[in-house]
């Protein structure tokens, strides 16, 4: 509703913003060249925003760039097809992202639950994801703990309630990933609000 709202919004200029209802798959070059990435990162920062009206303004506009975007990518036919795999991932991610936060969910407690071998759910998650099984679900948990510290939750708790059970590990994680402790980067959704 909030997609088609912000689109309606625009009016004529909406239409370019409507995506086909099928499942897209994004080559890594065309995903990186266009920033996809970033953009969705900004989008939880603006999690972080107090004000509600800002929020939803923020969310809106870069709603209207990831839609760009992704139209941008289709005319440049940046897309990978869904290979025959694609629901063994999709059941995988959906567990993955209902149960993150549990600290024993791992790659091997994943192919059981899949009813397949741990080396075939590794090879085919990553032929069809360009990632790592573990790779994924430490993503899926250190975006949840970014929530957490920006809504102002204690970074141990966001730590430990997401799946994290070595804190040093997380620290190391998290500075590698984002390129900050995540002190600094609630110092820096901080020093941002106040802005």
């Amino acid at each position: 509703a909030f997609w088609r709202e912000t689109l309606t919004a625009l009016g004529p200029s909406g239409v370019c913003c409507r995506i086909p209802d099928e499942l897209l798959i994004f080559h890594e070059d065309a995903a990186y060249k266009w920033g996809v990435r970033g953009l969705i990162e900004r989008a939880a920062v603006a999690a972080g925003i107090r004000d509600t009206a800002e929020k939803e303004l923020m969310y809106r506009s870069l709603l209207v760039e990831l839609a760009l975007t992704i139209r941008q990518i289709i005319q440049e036919n940046g897309l990978g097809k869904p290979t025959a795999t694609s629901p063994l991932v999709a059941l995988v991610t959906t567990y993955i992202q209902e149960h993150y936060r549990d600290p024993e969910l791992n790659v091997t407690q994943l192919a059981q639950y899949a009813y397949v071998s741990r080396e075939h759910l590794s090879r085919i998650f990553k032929e069809y994801t360009m990632q790592s099984v573990s790779g994924y679900l430490t993503e899926i948990r250190m975006q949840s703990c970014r929530r957490d510290i920006a809504d102002g939750k204690r970074i141990l708790d966001a730590c430990t309630e997401n799946g994290f059970s070595n804190y040093s590990s997380f620290l190391k994680t998290f500075r590698k990933l984002y390129g900050v402790t995540p002190a600094e980067y609630r110092a820096q959704l901080r020093s941002a609000i106040r802005l």
